[in-house]
């Protein structure tokens, strides 16, 4: 190290005063000479230099003139033909600065000067007038550092006194006059109170035969107490038994003179045994589902109690749940919406075919489009004679078909009129004219014409009663829930879907308000670069375990463990103490978190019980109308009922279709009965009809 140049800014009596000793010379020696009258302040530089170097002394005598807090020293110093520019104010902390004025550390000096003290450094590179006068004394006395140094390079014994200095200590910790604690005087004391227990154990050889002689005596006299304690305690055992026994054995023959009474029944099956096991564990389960819920019902009531009751809210409270339900109904039906969107399409588009087809395409007023009642009433009268109608015109047509086909044959085989008799044609005309006049054809007919109309019915409610198939007994013996139990039902599914509707928004509700907590928690964390309680318990549980291992070896590699961990956990404390307040909301937020964790999983376990409860309605349903439904696969309780509603409906219409086609083949049954077999003037006018033509042939 090498001083290149000594700023005194403010220092004793100088200000902005320097002292250039230029460039290290290539060759020759490097000494500079500092010369100047008495209190020129050739000792003010050399205090100065020492004080850039080690620190500005606490209580510096060169303030006489600029206070400590103006105090300012510099300099430039070399070290391995660097330069390095210095400056020194007078403070406890930071008082090294660089050429930038910027606080540096004391190791950018103190690592060159080979661990040298401020007392150590001025001895051997700072004499003056006083060093060297104390000096010399040490080296008369043998005494300090210099004086040491010397004495014993001059006599040749390199650590005499070092040596004499260590045998002077070990010599006083041997023995001290009217020291009680060197060595010598804690042995004397050992001594004494080892010689007081020999002489209170000490004893006559009289003596301890007796004592030894009782010691035998009272040994036999324990031995044998300890055996008769032995069987006694044994004893004691079997009558306590006995007496836990008695009221067990007195409540056997209790129970078992009331079995006795009870009438013999057959013993329980060996499989009850895992059934009573389950049911012991359903109802450790139910009691411990019972006190977390007796445990949330106080911490609810002691937070309805801690609430304050808002009697303006409580008296809109009715209003508000209907706004939740009217929410609930909204958010359906927002969902709902596109739905009807499109069904409201195809309605328009419907609606704009028919005004189309009636030739009212501009028409905006749909009253505009209803027809009187009695126009009303006259087009379905003539729907229905229409449909009558048609029924006759397609039974005359087959009939007309027929008779045409008879009307040939017949001409096939009469021939001509002139083969039948005068007679006999008079007889067929009358018959015939008598048949006509009968009205039991036109009843056929007309029962003809309902039994189709009904068959008709028939074939569409069976249609919509698919897939079944059958026969009207085989539908008449299918069970149909009552209305009053469909109505249950309906009662039933529309209190599910409130519940379901209610707790879908309430746990959408809570997983934005955990998805939010979790987001505002992860943004705290990111901020703040803090441990949490978890991790910094872990820390400190690492650091007590370096602790107990290096406790227990003492060794260099386990200290240097423990002084790690020491350092983290110190570390981790020093940014978790500053961070306090953050570290707070971290754990209030963390403890939110996990309170709406547990709602969720409260409502998520409630929504499961409402599937639950649907999955039931449904299996109850399929049960008692499972004639009805066949294999539906429908998963809706609503539409099942629809469905059920829909065949309930679709049977009672075939069964009274089928009623009616009864009726209708009754009557032509009962018609055909009333107008018999062919009038006896046909049978003969034709059977002479047939004799004729075969004798003509």
């Amino acid at each position: 190290m090498r001083l290149r140049r000594l700023d005194l800014i403010r220092y004793g009596k100088f200000t902005d005063r320097t002292i250039e000793f230029g460039p290290k010379p290539d060759s020759g020696p490097d000494l500079h000479i500092v010369f100047g009258l008495n209190e020129a302040g050739k000792s003010t530089a050399l205090s100065g230099y020492l004080d850039l170097l080690f620190g500005i002394e606490e209580r510096s005598r060169y303030n006489f003139l600029h206070e400590y807090s103006a105090m300012r020293i510099g300099g430039v110093l070399e070290f391995a033909g660097e330069e390095h520019t210095f400056s020194r104010t007078k403070q406890r902390n930071n008082s090294l600065l660089n050429a930038m004025g910027q606080p540096v550390s004391e190791l950018a000096i103190t690592a060159h000067l080979a661990g040298l003290s401020r007392d150590a450094y001025g001895t051997m590179f700072s004499l003056d007038d006083e060093t060297l006068e104390a000096g010399g004394k040490s080296i008369l006395e043998s005494r300090g550092d210099l004086g040491k140094l010397l004495f014993t390079a001059s006599a040749g014994l390199g650590h005499a006194s070092d040596t004499l200095s260590a045998l002077e200590a070990e010599a006083d910790g041997l023995y001290r006059k009217q020291a009680h604690g060197t060595e010598l005087a804690l042995l004397k004391k050992r001594l004494a109170e080892l010689k007081s227990g020999k002489d209170a154990i000490d004893t006559l050889a009289s003596t301890f035969e007796t004592l030894e002689a009782e010691r035998l005596n009272a040994t036999e006299k324990y031995d044998s107490s300890i055996t008769e304690r032995s069987v006694l305690l044994a004893r004691l055992d079997a009558i306590a038994k006995y007496l836990r026994a008695v009221p067990i054995l007195a409540d056997i023959r209790r129970k078992a003179a009331r079995l006795a009474e009870l009438p013999d029944i057959a013993s329980p099956p060996r499989t009850w045994t895992g059934s009573v096991a389950e049911m012991i564990d359903e109802d450790a389960s139910l009691r411990t589902r019972l006190l977390a819920n007796i445990d949330e019902v106080e911490r609810v009531t002691t937070k309805i109690v801690s609430v304050d009751v808002d009697q303006m809210i409580l008296a809109i409270s009715e209003r508000v749940r209907g706004l939740a339900d009217r929410k609930v109904r909204y958010i359906s039906a927002g969902l709902d919406l596109p739905n009807r969107k499109t069904d409201l399409q195809i309605l328009d588009y419907a609606v704009a075919t028919c005004l189309a087809a009636l030739g009212r395409s501009s028409e905006s007023e749909p009253a505009a489009l209803l027809l009187p009642a009695a126009i009303v009433g006259a087009v379905r009268n003539m729907v229905e004679q229409r449909s009558g109608i048609a029924t006759s015109v397609r039974v005359a047509r087959d009939e007309a078909a027929a008779a045409l086909d008879a009307l040939q044959t017949a001409r096939e085989r009469v021939g001509e009129e002139r083969a039948v008799p005068e007679p006999v044609r008079a007889r067929l005309t009358s018959a015939l004219s008598k048949a006509r006049g009968s009205g039991h054809l036109k009843e056929i007919k007309t029962a003809g014409e309902a039994e189709d109309e009904s068959a008709i019915r028939w074939e569409a409610a069976v249609r919509r009663l698919h897939p079944w198939s059958g026969d009207a007994q085989a539908l008449a013996k299918i069970s149909v829930p009552s209305a009053r139990q469909i109505g249950a039902w309906k009662s039933r599914s529309a209190e599910l879907g409130t519940n379901r509707a209610v707790l879908s928004e309430r746990l959408a509700e809570y997983q934005g308000n955990h998805e939010l907590l979790s987001a505002r928690l992860d943004a705290l964390r990111a901020s703040v670069d803090v441990t949490d309680d978890e991790a910094a318990a872990a820390i400190r549980r690492a650091r007590d375990e370096a602790w107990t291992r290096h406790r227990d070896d003492l060794l260099g590699e386990t200290a240097d463990d423990f002084a790690v961990a020491l350092a983290r956990d110190d570390s981790v404390r020093a940014v978790r103490l500053a961070n306090a307040r953050e570290l707070a909301e971290i754990r209030t937020m963390t403890r939110s978190l996990a309170e709406t964790a547990a709602v969720i999983s409260r409502a998520s376990a409630q929504l499961s019980q409402i599937d639950l409860d649907v999955e039931t309605a449904l299996s109850e349903i399929r049960v008692a109308a499972r004639g009805l439904l066949g294999d539906s696969l429908e998963s809706s309780p609503e539409r099942l009922i629809e469905l059920i509603e829909d065949r309930t409906s679709a049977r009672t219409e075939a069964l009274a279709a089928w009623e009616e086609i009864e009726v209708a083949r009754k009557k032509a049954g009962r018609a055909a009965d009333e107008g018999g077999p062919d009038p006896p003037g046909v049978e003969r006018g034709a059977g002479e009809c047939r004799n004729r033509l075969g004798s003509r042939r």
